[in-house]
């Protein structure tokens, strides 16, 4: 009977942290100290099985030395070491507000004052010069009738990303490279109307219609220019004054700068990346009315009778005419799979445009072995002039010379509601401040009402900030940063790597008075020959018809005994888990395991 192994299920047990399942009915476990069974994380115990006894008996032992595992550990104080603090804040681009009106006066009123000449009485109108009309009268207002005609310029910095390999020279030397360049994009709100306003449903004498209203939006057109632009500055010494000139590229023109040249870098190219407004494509073709775009795998090698994945297609190169220089290819996709034979240069598009190949070469290895070579483009898509590039939006674009200059968006139909989605990226509505109050002395109620139409984000974009001691954020320097670990302590998983199951009769070899530890016997004294020579120590029958007279059969026959010390064993402890039968032994070590569990 091979018992020592069950040792290393104490680790097993204890790194995965066991869960155990019990019987319903179990024998009464007495009160048995923590200390028995483990000390310093290490077992105090051995497990005794009986050489006689049923292999259910081994499954006991191998069930306890489980529920003991999870005990098999030490706490240790969590420490907490290099702290920092990550900060994050919303740097999403919050376009400014298109005023509607404003009577809320902040300064302190004078008897005959005439609000119409104070800055904050204002009706949303401009004059010739662009210069705000103060007055009351909202007729004359630039939303008369409820209508904004003056049109809303929006510049969104940084809106565009534009990848490409294009650099510049300046005449310093240095390098200026187009990687990663974020583009400035313009939005061009024209006519907005107020719905309810424009169809005269408003009472102007209850500041309460004035709450909410349905915008109507005739036109909004986002666009982005491609271009480069080289800048120039000069830059002064102290003492020395003038000392030369410093460069830079850029979609505007830097404060304190001058332009240089226009149009440094200008034009998409093919294999440029854009984001897009949200999407981002990979520029895989230009025609003046069309900009393909999709994955660009490039050139790869493929050895016949072998595959090569690309995104949800494979091409698989069947065979290969190396002196024709063509190759017979099959390629898989969701749409389906094609065979198909290529000559050097032509290419192949899958009819669901997912995928395109072109052979470029075959060859013959040193090895003999043959591969082709081949291009591949997958999940190709067109933007078209003139069509709709994302749902309720136009693309509109120039090309020149085989270039991208510009891109925009047109809205496709007339715009309307409470909240109007602006190319997936802002959200445009009216919002109003009414602020009332009632004047106890005549009981009338006096309001005051700012109102706007709102052009917000519709996501956040967080930038994050690692901070450490001495960092400053705010104008505040961060002076110490503090940590408390909940829990406090943490356990350590301790290593076994003494078997503390063992047979009785290793033990009875060894001799009893060579016990070095507590004892958890398995087995009643008719299968383990320890339990017999500890009978009478332990309080038990050292017979079969004892024990069944005493216990009686099946479960309810085990019983889990504990002696505190034993002057045989040394005065080591013994815990026995027997019963007249394996049923017995088996639902005393359950009993046992449930105990285990509660020690935690």
């Amino acid at each position: 009977m091979k018992v020592k192994k069950i040792a290393a299920l104490v680790v097993g047990a204890a790194m995965v942290g066991a869960t155990i399942g019990f019987a319903s009915a179990q024998p009464t476990v007495p009160n048995i100290p923590k200390g028995f069974f483990v000390k310093n994380g290490q077992p105090n115990v051995k497990i005794v099985v009986g050489s006689q006894g049923a292999a259910m008996d081994v499954a006991s032992a191998a069930d306890i030395a489980v529920a003991l595992g999870t005990l098999l550990y030490t706490e240790k104080n969590v420490s907490v070491t290099n702290t920092s603090v990550v900060v994050k804040q919303d740097t999403a681009y919050n376009p400014p507000n298109i005023p509607v009106f404003d009577n809320t006066y902040m300064g302190n009123y004078q008897v005959g004052e005439n609000l119409a000449n104070v800055p904050n009485w204002w009706n949303g109108g401009f004059d010739s010069n662009g210069n705000p009309i103060f007055n009351a009268n909202f007729s004359s207002s630039a939303w008369a009738g409820g209508v904004f005609t003056n049109g809303w310029n929006v510049l969104v910095p940084s809106g565009i990303e534009w990848k490409s390999g294009n650099y510049w020279v300046d005449p310093n030397g240095n390098v200026h490279n187009a990687n990663d360049v974020y583009l400035h994009y313009n939005i061009h709100i024209g006519k907005v109307e107020l719905k309810q306003i424009a169809e005269d449903n408003v009472d102007f004498t209850n500041i309460d219609d004035f709450n909410t209203f349905t915008l109507v939006v005739d036109d909004v057109v986002a666009n982005v220019s491609f271009s480069l632009n080289a800048y120039n500055a000069s830059v002064y010494d102290p003492v020395l004054g003038e000392v030369g000139t410093t460069y830079t590229l850029s979609d505007l023109q830097p404060s304190g700068y001058s332009l240089y040249q226009s149009g440094v870098i200008s034009g998409v190219t093919v294999g440029d990346t854009l984001n897009l407004f949200g999407k981002t494509v990979k520029i895989l073709d230009i025609q003046n009315n069309s900009i393909e775009y999709g994955n660009d795998w490039g050139a790869t090698y493929i050895n016949a009778g072998t595959s090569k994945a690309f995104g949800n297609y494979t091409v698989k190169v069947l065979d290969i005419d190396v002196n024709q220089i063509k190759a017979l290819l099959e390629i898989s996709g969701p749409a389906g799979s094609w065979k198909i034979t290529l000559n050097k240069g032509q290419t192949w598009t899958s009819p669901d445009n997912g995928i395109r190949v072109t052979l470029d070469d075959t060859f013959i290895g040193i090895g003999g072995t043959t591969s082709a070579e081949v291009s591949v483009q997958t999940n190709i898509n067109y933007i078209q002039n003139g069509q709709e590039f994302i749902p309720g939006w136009i693309a509109e674009f120039g090309v020149q010379n085989d270039k991208l200059m510009w891109f925009a968006l047109k809205n496709e139909n007339q715009l309307t509601g409470n909240e109007i989605n602006l190319f997936n990226t802002y959200i445009m509505k009216y919002s109003a401040n009414i602020m009332e109050k009632q004047n106890p002395s005549n009981d009338k109620t006096y309001a005051a009402m700012s109102a706007y139409v709102t052009i917000n984000p519709i996501k956040p974009q967080y930038t994050t900030q690692t901070l450490n001691v001495g960092d400053t954020l705010g104008g505040w320097t961060i002076d110490q940063i503090t940590a408390t670990p909940n829990p406090a302590q943490a356990a350590v998983v301790s290593k076994v790597t003494t078997p503390i199951t063992v047979l009785d009769t290793e033990v009875m070899k060894e001799g009893l008075n060579k016990v070095d530890s507590n004892l958890i016997l398995i087995g009643g004294p008719v299968v383990n020959s320890v339990t017999a020579a500890l009978a009478d120590k332990l309080g038990i029958p050292a017979n079969y018809t004892g024990w069944k007279s005493k216990y009686g059969t099946g479960a309810s026959s085990g019983v889990v005994l504990y002696k505190a010390q034993c002057p045989t064993i040394g005065g080591y402890g013994v815990v026995l888990v027997a019963g007249t039968d394996r049923q017995g032994t088996k639902a005393a070590a359950e009993a046992l395991m449930e105990y285990l569990a509660g020690l935690h």
